[in-house]
């Protein structure tokens, strides 16, 4: 179906504030359906199916697709449109409240608007137990700073965050004219493979408080920037940091996933063997 048909015929009109650009070129279309790699048996959470330009390919290849979509009218559309397919499931709901209750793990696909696109990563990362991989359309520039490395001007928390869940990569662009309305910027095709083993890290939440102290000012050595944020008395933290084999001089934009999660071991062990807590 061509989308300026579905606007006229249902008299619909994209909504700016929920952010919805729509995918309309085919070519990208067909890519993105051979990047996900399907197989039959596979169960598949569509995030923002629009009017089903993915949906279709989708519910043809695998067993069981969930859509998940927040517009009311796009709903009852979908429901219409795919009214003979038993394998899909039409939920009309804000991805950032849906729960994964599934048997097996699933395969996440979906456009995601641009203005809500990091919290809707960071909430399916909490759903990661019940997932395979994330594959979504994001802004470039969003895309690349996930795929950042240290002491690059992208890399920050999320890089950290997105390479400890997941092993992060850009598929391919996506230029602007793919959608419609079409966006200011560029698109990407993101995936994201999700770790079936938790990481070896103790305290997950003092963990995630290093990273964020560390990155809090960048232009300050990752001694002043957890002293200041976690309150540690900086000789302490520098002894912390010794035996940790880590140069206290440096910037925390300098630091690998491998050594945050390091430098949190060694600074639990030091709170624990002190009695401090953070």
């Amino acid at each position: 179906m061509r989308i300026q048909s579905f606007f006229k015929e249902y008299n619909f009109h994209p909504k700016k504030r929920w952010g919805q650009n729509f995918l309309i070129d085919e070519n990208i279309r067909r890519n993105i359906i051979k990047a996900a790699d399907l197989e039959n048996n596979d169960t598949v959470v569509e995030i923002g199916p629009g009017f089903g330009a993915l949906t279709e390919d989708l519910v043809k290849r695998v067993k069981r697709v969930i859509a998940v979509e927040k517009d009311n009218q796009l709903t009852k559309f979908l429901k219409e449109r795919f009214k003979k397919f038993s394998n899909l499931e039409i939920v009309n709901e804000d991805i950032l409240k849906f729960k994964f209750a599934l048997e097996n793990r699933c395969k996440v696909i979906g456009n995601l608007p641009y203005y809500i696109t990091t919290p809707i990563i960071f909430h399916l990362f909490e759903q990661k137990k019940a997932i395979d991989f994330i594959l979504i359309t994001v802004q470039k520039e969003l895309g690349e700073r996930i795929i950042a490395k240290p002491a690059t001007k992208d890399y920050g928390i999320l890089s950290v965050k997105a390479r400890f869940f997941s092993k992060p990569k850009i598929v391919f662009n996506i230029s602007a004219k793919s959608f419609f309305p079409v966006p200011k910027v560029d698109s990407c095709l993101l995936k994201l493979d999700i770790y079936e083993k938790r990481r070896c890290v103790e305290d997950e939440r003092l963990f995630f408080k290093i990273i964020e102290a560390g990155f809090s000012q960048r232009r300050k050595t990752i001694l002043n920037c957890i002293s200041d944020n976690l309150f540690l008395d900086k000789n302490l933290l520098k002894k912390m940091l010794k035996r940790a084999d880590m140069d206290c001089r440096r910037r925390g934009e300098t630091f690998s996933l491998k050594e945050f999660v390091n430098l949190s071991k060694k600074i639990k062990e030091d709170l624990c063997s002190s009695g401090k807590k953070i």
